[in-house]
């Protein structure tokens, strides 16, 4: 048997040798995020070992950096329990809730995103951070297993009786084709959460959002809950699209600047056709704020949501303008970064 020491005896758990850390605290009610089955893949499912656990698989060494590696990041589907292990995880980990919801509308934002409602059915009413995030659960279907997916919440966290999602086709996947082919309006849909870390820091810093697709979610839910609270902070959103079908919210972007005294939304275009009618910025987001912000930025907080190769970018245009790494908060896609 194998004794796991979670968050230095916040929990213990006595299991079998040789299981998969993944599954193990799965079947305790405690879901990482994976889209992978378990090969190691996608990253998502890292945690900070406090103990010795093997030697790293290749497929983390594929997956995780030197300085993660350093600071006792592993992947948790690569591996397996024995002895006595010591884990930390996230603190919304052990304490988040299972949902019971109803699909109350579905929106087709772009060509790929489209928009989820969820209405609470069981408990009726859910508390979050904006910027969090919920695991939504999928059933088996057409000869897959169940899976479980993060997804961000996109609505204010002043609406308590439902929360919307944004979420991003992709063909080769799972989960997104359930929802984009198969998941109807009135449908029931379970999920837990709320859980992440990304949600504005108490100070009266200005504010530096910098996303691209689906990374709009958790952008839009700290927005529309600074709008409907009241708060004034200065903020700008930079947000970065392929063509002008790609963009979304835009109306709904310029009625924030109107609600939020000090906030300016600014999208850019990567291949919109030169012989368009677009009048805004072009070009990647990355470049975008590379020129557009200047002068003393040390003050900024700077939240970034997007693929990783986006927030590295931004990562090395904003140290080099003035912004310290511990101001720079990173979405979900990015869990390592919460363990540390």
């Amino acid at each position: 048997m194998a004794t796991i020491d979670i968050n230095r005896g916040t929990r213990q758990l006595t299991v079998e040798d040789d299981q998969k850390l993944i599954d193990v605290l799965k079947s305790q009610g405690i879901h990482l995020p994976s889209a992978c089955g378990n090969k190691g893949t996608c990253g998502l499912c890292k945690v900070k070992m406090l103990s010795d656990c093997g030697p790293y698989t290749q497929a983390e060494l594929n997956r995780l950096t030197e300085s993660e590696r350093a600071g006792g990041i592993r992947l948790s589907c690569q591996i397996t329990t024995r002895e006595t292990m010591k884990v930390q995880l996230p603190p919304e980990f052990l304490t988040s809730q299972d949902f019971i919801s109803r699909v109350a509308g579905k929106n087709l934002l772009t060509k790929d995103i489209v928009e989820l409602r969820l209405e609470l059915v069981s408990p009726d009413n859910i508390s979050f951070l904006p910027g969090q995030y919920i695991l939504l659960k999928v059933p088996s279907y057409g000869g897959n297993k169940p899976v479980m997916r993060p997804f961000s919440i996109a609505s204010s966290n002043r609406e308590k009786t439902y929360i919307e999602l944004n979420i991003r086709l992709n063909p080769d996947g799972i989960c997104t084709p359930w929802i984009f082919n198969i998941l109807e309006e009135g449908q029931e849909v379970r999920f837990s959460g709320p859980r992440g870390n990304f949600y504005i820091q108490n100070s009266e810093n200005p504010m530096l959002f910098i996303a691209g697709g689906s990374g709009m979610a958790p952008v839009r839910s700290i927005l529309k809950t600074m709008a409907d609270n009241g708060i004034s902070r200065k903020a700008v959103f930079y947000f970065g699209a392929t063509t002008h079908r790609d963009l979304f919210y835009s109306d709904e972007m310029r009625n924030l600047e109107s609600r939020i005294p000090e906030f300016r939304f600014v999208p850019t275009l990567s291949r919109e056709p030169q012989d368009s009618e677009w009048q805004g910025a072009r070009g990647l987001v990355t470049e975008l704020v590379d020129r557009d912000m200047t002068g003393d930025l040390s003050r900024y907080e700077a939240y970034l949501c997007g693929r990783p190769a986006m927030i590295e970018g931004c990562i090395n245009i904003l140290e080099k303008k003035g912004i310290p790494r511990e101001k720079m908060f990173f979405d979900l896609f990015n869990v390592a970064r919460s363990l540390k």
